[in-house]
């Protein structure tokens, strides 16, 4: 509250800042700052009752690192044969040979790789030559292309027997197709290992060892194989579920060109696989060889092999699988990309498509060029992405790797962090550096230990704060002599007052105003007479 006559404004109160600066000010600004931070605080309690309150992702159904590392180490093998076919015609008395090379195509089965090493292991039926289906495609491109005698009644196709209408040389096209004496061929078979990566191609491959029987494992060799992914082989007693699933291609693996996946059931004791679904189909566009793997594990428990009249096929269990590669001197190992893969999956399966899973699959990546490793990143990126855009406009973003905090929650809760911090440092900073303010009435900056705070303050800073001794809160209309008055005080009722700028201080005034002694009304200035009632003034 003002005092009258120090030449105060009314709505602001002169605080002696040698009793208590300090605490004044802060009393003055702190409810402010309080209510600003508590309301701040609010907010950054709702956005974490939001992240906390937000769903996780669910677990993706179906998905298993065993599994999956088994579907990205299948690859497909397609067997051919480079033929060279030679016919000796000396029936005119004279010998014409006519000779012709061409690359037969024998069909196409599926593999699974079982080594960091690059080896392939598939069933015997695929890597098989059949003999009169090379003699036959041979002879069908040298009595056409070479000889130049047109082939009739295969519809065009060369690895199926025709006729010429060519009465010379329809006996020597038979001839050819029952590779006679003078119709000599020569054949090479080739494997062609086509991986599952996402740039299409494929890699020749050697055969090591020689099987020759339905029951038996082939192996094959890839070059460049060291980072390839590896499927695990079951052990040869290891149990299974009474359902398992056949993995294959039925056409050439690559980002559009994936493994199917069969139920099966197996006959251990008969060596059969069997299936509710139609086995002819898919075995004859090359699932034939495919793995069978438990879907509990992941694990190879055998291969599928040849096609059976009754609709099953030839089991080759891991046993078998076992055998061939300790008789080859292979020994089953696991490649870097297997354990930085199938991690990245478990993420995936947890239901967590976040970084951990994403940086997991890129990893992988570096190691193999994994068409099946790319698909779950791009699927991982997809489903992050929508949690993200939900997260930025309603305080949620997609889960950390554990259900933990999300990363658009996150970003909201660290901004709320600095606004606060910024706020609150800009009023410090601001009380420190604001110079004090001119008097209302018009009179310099109020420097030393005096200056102005509110009168909606000054009503509950308590008296010895503001240099009042009595509580009585009436206007006081004088001050005792050793009271201390503003520097800047006005004098008092027109007397002059000198003030020593040093402490604060006012010399004594004297009051020349005189009274009638007889009714108590003051007089003029230099009055003898009391101009009321007439009696002298003394």
């Amino acid at each position: 509250m003002p005092w009258p006559g120090d030449g105060a404004t009314v709505g602001t109160l002169r605080v002696n800042n040698g009793t208590m600066p300090a605490s004044a000010e802060r009393f003055a600004g702190g409810r402010t700052r309080a209510s600003l931070v508590r309301v701040l605080l609010g907010l950054i309690a709702v956005v974490c009752l939001t992240a906390a309150g937000s769903a996780a992702p669910s677990p993706s159904a179906g998905l298993h690192s065993g599994t999956e590392g088994t579907k990205a180490a299948l690859v497909r093998i397609e067997l051919s044969a480079v033929a060279e076919i030679v016919h000796i015609d000396h029936s005119s008395g004279e010998v014409e040979v006519a000779r012709g090379g061409t690359t037969v195509p024998l069909g196409a089965g599926t593999g699974v790789l079982v080594s960091a090493d690059g080896i392939v292991a598939t069933t015997w039926e695929n890597i098989r030559v059949d003999q009169d289906q090379v003699a036959v495609y041979a002879a069908n491109e040298l009595f056409a292309k070479v000889i130049g005698v047109p082939i009739v009644g295969n519809d065009g196709d060369p690895a199926q027997r025709g006729s010429t209408p060519d009465p010379y040389w329809g006996p020597h096209l038979h001839h050819c197709y029952d590779q006679v004496t003078h119709c000599v061929h020569f054949r090479v078979p080739q494997y062609h290992v086509r991986t599952y990566t996402t740039e299409p191609g494929g890699v020749m491959a050697e055969l090591l060892n020689s099987p020759s029987g339905p029951q038996d494992v082939a192996l094959l060799r890839i070059s460049g194989g060291g980072g390839a992914p590896t499927a695990t082989v079951a052990a040869a007693d290891a149990t299974h579920g009474p359902e398992d699933l056949l993995l294959g291609f039925t056409k050439r693996p690559g980002p559009e060109g994936g493994p199917v996946e069969l139920p099966v059931t197996l006959d251990t004791a008969a060596g059969l696989i069997s299936s509710p679904e139609d086995l002819a189909a898919p075995f004859d566009a090359g699932v034939s060889g495919g793995p069978v793997v438990d879907p509990s594990t992941g694990q190879v428990i055998g291969l599928a092999g040849p096609r059976q009249d009754d609709g099953s096929a030839t089991l080759v269990t891991a046993a078998q699988i076992r055998a061939a590669m300790a008789e080859a001197g292979v020994e089953p190992s696991s490649s870097k990309f297997d354990a930085v893969f199938r991690r990245g999956i478990d993420h995936l399966s947890s239901g967590n498509p976040g970084r951990s899973a994403q940086g997991a699959l890129e990893e992988s990546l570096t190691y193999y060029d994994s068409a099946l490793a790319t698909s779950h990143l791009h699927q991982a990126q997809a489903a992050a992405e929508p949690a993200d855009s939900t997260g930025a406009a309603a305080a949620t973003g997609p889960g950390e790797d554990a259900g933990g905090p999300q990363w658009g929650t996150f970003l909201l809760v660290l901004i709320g962090a600095l606004l606060v911090a910024g706020i609150i440092a800009a009023l410090i900073l601001g009380r420190r550096r604001t110079p004090a303010t001119a008097g209302a009435d018009g009179q310099p900056p109020e420097t030393g230990r005096w200056r102005s705070v509110p009168a909606s303050v000054a009503s509950v800073l308590p008296a010895r704060w503001r240099g009042d001794t009595h509580p009585d809160p009436a206007p006081r209309h004088s001050r005792s002599a050793d009271g201390a008055a503003p520097p800047d005080a006005g004098p008092v009722n027109g007397g002059a007052r000198s003030a020593d700028t040093r402490t604060g201080s006012a010399p004594d005034g004297h009051d020349d105003r005189r009274f009638c002694s007889q009714c108590g009304r003051a007089a003029g200035p230099g009055a003898r007479f009391c101009t009321d009632c007439g009696h002298p003034v003394g």
